[in-house]
């Protein structure tokens, strides 16, 4: 009963927020959130789960996901994170799919298509953004926010096809990396984010 107290007082701070802005700006807010695994209950880490290769399951778990983090206020789940992780120094190994591509395109697509759902329209579904465009997981030496250098045909071959998926399944957003990519930081690198994206 306690938990179920707090969401209440949670959910009705996001409602007051929401009102206020609507009213004292006339622009609704747009409620974001980290669900990588989970939103009250946890589920294991993205790189198990894609290391089940049962996209079903976790299509399903995601829905399940999605509706936990929706009856709390939210409506855009920062997930999945789709960063090919091959250093295992990089501290952000378990948020990924892992290091093949194939895997990381299968697992992509039953994420967005779990929090999605089919017509984002409807109201038990939310937006998932895709995350970290593009790269992120190659830094260097395996250090977090580092710089990353790599070929182009690297970048395609094994970086962007889950990245690819997500918006084939119709994912509504994504995160620009935090790194630079060859020089250049992935927010502003207009190739990237205008050509490639």
């Amino acid at each position: 009963a306690g938990n179920d107290t707090q969401e209440n007082v949670a959910l009705s701070t996001l409602n007051e927020i929401q009102q206020f802005a609507i009213k004292e700006m006339g622009i609704p807010l747009i409620f974001g959130r980290d669900v990588i695994h989970g939103h009250n209950i946890v589920s294991p880490i993205p790189l198990a789960m894609a290391a089940s290769f049962n996209t079903d399951l976790i299509k399903r778990n995601y829905s399940n996901i999605k509706l936990e983090a929706m009856n709390d206020g939210i409506h855009w789940a920062f997930t999945p994170m789709l960063d090919v992780s091959r250093d295992p120094r990089w501290g952000r190994v378990i948020e990924s799919p892992g290091e093949d591509p194939y895997v990381g395109e299968r697992f992509a697509t039953a994420v967005v298509e779990g929090i999605q759902g089919d017509d984002l329209s409807n109201h038990d579904n939310i937006a998932a953004c895709v995350k970290h465009f593009a790269a992120y997981g190659g830094a260097e030496a395996g250090r977090d926010y580092n710089t990353v250098e790599i070929s182009e045909r690297v970048l395609r071959q094994y970086y962007l096809p889950a990245y690819k998926a997500c918006i084939d399944a119709g994912a509504t957003s994504i995160m620009p990396a935090f790194n630079s990519l060859n020089g250049v930081p992935c927010v502003a690198n207009k190739w990237l984010m205008n050509d490639v994206l």
